[in-house]
């Protein structure tokens, strides 16, 4: 399986926005969802700079981010 990087997620959405056969047909105010193929299930998501073990930043797509304030509090 291929992964994903940030430059074809980024490709999709520029061809998306200025194909001039998609006008009118995707609602970029709608939330972003991650969708789970296991189970179904959709997330609403967030971008969020997270710091590894190494202390380098990487830019997520992040789901459940209250947990994150939760245990910070």
């Amino acid at each position: 399986m291929n992964k994903m990087t940030w430059l074809d997620l980024y490709t999709f959405l520029n061809e998306k926005a200025n194909s001039i056969k998609s006008i009118g047909t995707f609602d970029w105010n709608r939330p972003v969802l991650v969708h789970d193929a296991d189970t179904g299930d959709e997330f609403m998501c967030d971008t969020y700079y997270v710091t590894d073990n190494r202390g380098d930043d990487r830019l997520v797509l992040i789901t459940n981010i209250e947990k994150i304030f939760e245990e910070n509090t």
